[in-house]
């Protein structure tokens, strides 16, 4: 009993013996918060993703380096500390106002292949740095990007022009129209009026649409996107 209560609770100081157990212990906690974090890349957190992990570890961590500090304790402030996050992340899915807020927007820093320097300038958004990542997706000259989009991860989303893509119509001197990133008209059965409206189009063109395709409820379809050629893609809901 003695034992468990110097590995969970609190003591003066430890030996090292209970050190090791103690290090078993936050060892597994670390393991099941990683089983239980969202399954994102490090490059797919939002700032709040970072604020909470940083967080749990700080916290997981503590019992090692203070005796007087519980494991009991720490368990359940870092279970309040996941509960909130994954609310958060929860609302960000089911609210796009809010997870506009949280998540923040991406933001273009070039359009039909010209450089948005305000944009640029107000994200603290270096040319060096936007050249660098260009680079690193083979798009070495400005003169080839139709798009390029700093993402709410920090990521450069790149689209080469239609003429420098790895097809080859500038090889076979075939005529091509401009590019352009997809539109979302449809998010987890919720219609997008300002994303529309923005395209030229209506709800009643969307679900004319979507009829051609057999889909007569929009909450059916969980996601809905048309590219710049006109042609709509969608992905209905599953089951479960």
């Amino acid at each position: 009993m003695e034992l468990l209560k110097d590995v969970f609770g609190t003591a003066e100081k430890i030996s090292p013996f209970i050190f090791v157990l103690r290090t078993i212990v936050v060892g597994v906690m670390l393991y099941i918060e990683g089983k239980v974090l969202p399954h994102r890349s490090g490059g797919q957190f939002a700032g709040y993703d970072f604020a909470f992990f940083w967080m749990m570890g700080g916290l997981t961590a503590a019992p090692l380096f203070e005796p007087k500090i519980s494991i009991i304790n720490t368990v359940a402030v870092v279970t309040v500390i996941y509960l909130l996050h994954y609310l958060i992340s929860y609302i960000a899915v089911k609210n796009r106002v809010f997870a506009k807020y949280v998540l923040g927007q991406a933001v273009p820093l070039i359009s039909g292949g010209k450089l948005l320097r305000h944009n640029m300038a107000q994200n603290y958004f270096p040319l060096e740095l936007l050249l660098s990542d260009l680079r690193t997706v083979d798009a070495p000259n400005l003169s080839e990007v139709e798009v390029a989009v700093l993402e709410t991860s920090g990521h450069v989303s790149v689209l080469k022009k239609s003429d420098y893509q790895p097809v080859t119509p500038k090889d076979l001197t075939i005529a091509t129209g401009g590019g352009g990133l997809p539109t979302i008209l449809v998010n987890d059965g919720k219609v997008i009026r300002e994303n529309l409206h923005k395209l030229g189009y209506d709800e009643k063109w969307l679900r004319d649409q979507l009829l051609k395709k057999g889909i007569t409820d929009i909450q059916e379809v969980y996601a809905a996107m048309v590219d710049s050629a006109g042609e709509l893609y969608y992905s209905v809901k599953t089951q479960g």
